[in-house]
């Protein structure tokens, strides 16, 4: 039989090889594991060095870029637009520095800021359809699509007041803007912000339509209405949509690109001028100058994305 003192024996036996194996082993192996770990720590500090570098060297430059969004179309666009007048339509939401660099670049432009004209972000949601009809009037007789109805609506006040802004002598913007769109704007489906004040002189009207992919639903059912009043070939109403294409941080489904519609359609291609890069400070010269491009009969498409001719309209010659 086994006694206790040689199970103990044994016992004592397994735990004193156990131990020699564990230092016998990490002898062998702490050499070349902290060697392969510090080559591996010292490799990732030198890319997060690269990388830090990248990153001062993008500051500066996104630095460099917000001073341009300033004092870049001034210095650019000085007087290109100095006899034309402008309504802005904005779709929604869109971000406010965006319109303020738009509006900055037309007033730069030496354009007559007619107004601008907000559509509130009901207008574009399907939830809010028997409201939008309702103020259109249309709720009794069944209207398929309220925002298609609105518009159309829009497009029609465009050219009611761009007939009465074209009268002989001075007129005032604010009265006519408030006299056309009074009604959707007590109905709070458009907000008149940035009217021009006093009385002005004006012959012709230009449209800038200002969108983004973050609406709620595609708002190609509203805009496509607008857009219509596009007649660059019989010297009418000019209109250019400049599109914030940046996509909101956390919105995965973002609307179809508008833009991308006008350029993919054989009609509005030759019809209304585009921008693709709404928010940045290239955009907003390109839409300047591709407005006066369009006065002169050359629509186009401006910006890097799907579509575009070029960045910006080349040189008058």
């Amino acid at each position: 039989m086994i006694s206790l003192r040689q199970h103990i024996f044994s016992l004592v036996a397994v735990f004193v090889a156990l131990a020699v194996g564990i230092a016998a082993g990490s002898t062998v192996v702490r050499g070349p594991l902290l060697d392969s770990t510090r080559a591996r720590l010292e490799s990732a500090e030198q890319i997060i060095e690269v990388e830090r570098s990248e990153n001062e060297v993008l500051a500066a430059e996104l630095g460099q870029l917000d001073g341009w969004s300033d004092d870049g179309p001034a210095q650019l666009v000085s007087g290109r637009l100095a006899d034309r007048a402008v309504v802005l339509i904005v779709a929604g939401d869109v971000d406010s520095d965006v319109v303020d660099g738009v509006v900055r670049s037309l007033r730069a432009a030496n354009a007559t800021l007619v107004g601008e004209v907000r559509i509130d972000p009901a207008v574009f949601d399907p939830a809010d359809a028997a409201r939008v009809a309702d103020a259109l009037g249309a709720a009794a007789v069944g209207v398929a699509d309220p925002a298609a109805l609105f518009g159309d609506t829009v497009a029609d006040l465009i050219e009611q007041v761009s007939v009465e802004l074209s009268n002989v002598g001075p007129v005032s913007p604010a009265e006519v803007l408030s006299s056309a769109f009074g009604t959707l704007e007590d109905a709070g489906l458009v907000d008149l912000l940035q009217v021009q004040p006093g009385d002005a002189v004006i012959t012709d009207l230009d449209v800038v339509v200002l969108t983004d992919r973050n609406l709620v639903a595609d708002p190609a059912r509203v805009l496509s209405g607008v857009v219509s009043v596009s007649d660059p070939d019989d010297a009418g109403l000019t209109v250019l949509v400049g599109e914030v294409g940046r996509i909101a941080q956390g919105n995965d489904s973002p609307v179809p690109s508008f833009v991308g519609l006008i350029r993919d359609s054989g009609r509005l291609r030759d019809e209304v001028s585009t921008v693709d890069n709404a928010e940045t400070v290239l955009g907003w010269v390109a839409l300047v100058l591709g407005l006066a491009a369009a006065d002169g009969g050359s629509v186009a498409h401006y910006g890097f994305r799907d579509g575009a001719d070029r960045a910006i309209p080349s040189r008058p010659a």
